[in-house]
């Protein structure tokens, strides 16, 4: 039976095209325009009494602090600057980070926050609730043992790399402006407002969303049980697919066209839209893009 496309179908895409718009527009008002300042919670925004552009040149600081201890899961959060997660052959982790203000003072304001929580290790900045002082930025360059299973990286204004890790780690990365690229990863779930996400994936579970950016990795393998989901609003898909792919497609695109190079039994097939099986149809697998090519390679 053919799906029919709605009023909503057309015009949802389109207010979310507005509301991420909307989004990083905000944040780039607070990072660069109105710097803002953060406790411990995370709380109250407060405002300046100054404009830190009149302040000296910018100021940085670097540290590495080794952490020894058993840990299953990796979480850091950062608001501004790039996040690098590289595997390595020692059985500690390492973390090195060079943070940026205005000034000395200013870079005494904000601390490097790592914290073992039983089996996880959190790392973060805290922005102290100073008025005055301005926002500062931090590049984190954290190196992981292979005894760590699940990495989170969050972050606002900057990109999310990881590279060298084990094939079945599994990664939740999250960035609102700003690449995401994962070298290897096992479960992988990435979503970025605006930029574009890079890829190469063997697991169960594979959940890719962008706003504003073009989707590209490989899938190197699927297990059963698992699914696929990709979806993205600016920008197309290009996927790289094992030859013995064995899933129900899902591809649609609203303003692009979809080539796939898999034989599939086609339940239905338009210009922007392909629906059917290929090998016994065991995994979901849907890909969808309101302004992009969509292209399944072997």
């Amino acid at each position: 039976m053919r799906s029919r496309r709605t009023w909503v179908d057309v015009l949802g895409p389109l207010f979310g095209i507005a509301a991420a718009a909307l989004t990083v527009y905000a944040l780039v008002h607070l990072l660069w325009i109105e710097p803002f300042y953060r406790g411990d919670s995370y709380g109250t925004l407060i405002r300046p009494e100054r404009d830190f552009r009149t302040a000296a040149g910018w100021q940085s600081r670097e540290g590495t602090e080794e952490i020894e201890g058993s840990f299953r899961t990796l979480e850091i959060r950062n608001i501004s600057g790039p996040i690098l997660v590289e595997g390595w052959d020692r059985g500690y982790v390492q973390v090195h980070y060079i943070k940026r203000a205005r000034s000395e003072v200013f870079l005494e304001q904000f601390e490097i926050r790592i914290e073992p929580q039983g089996g996880t290790l959190s790392v973060r900045p805290i922005y102290k609730k100073i008025p005055g002082s301005p926002f500062g930025s931090v590049s984190f360059d954290v190196k992981i043992p292979s005894s760590v299973e699940r990495i989170r990286a969050n972050n606002i204004s900057g990109t999310i790399d990881v590279e060298n890790v084990p094939a079945g780690i599994a990664q939740e990365l999250e960035t609102v402006s700003g690449r995401i690229r994962s070298e290897r990863s096992g479960e992988l779930a990435a979503s970025s407002v605006s930029g574009s996400i890079d890829f190469a994936f063997r697991g169960k579970n594979l959940d890719l969303h962008s706003t504003s950016g073009r989707i590209e990795g490989r899938i190197l393998g699927l297990e059963p049980g698992g699914s696929v989901q990709i979806d993205t609003i600016s920008g197309g898909v290009r996927l790289e697919v094992f030859p013995a792919l064995d899933a129900t497609l899902k591809l649609g695109s609203v303003s692009g066209s979809i080539s796939c190079d898999f034989p599939v039994q086609i339940t239905e097939q338009k210009r922007n839209r392909l629906e059917g099986s290929v090998g016994e149809g065991t995994v979901p697998f849907e890909v969808k893009t309101v302004s992009g090519r969509i292209s399944l390679d072997r």
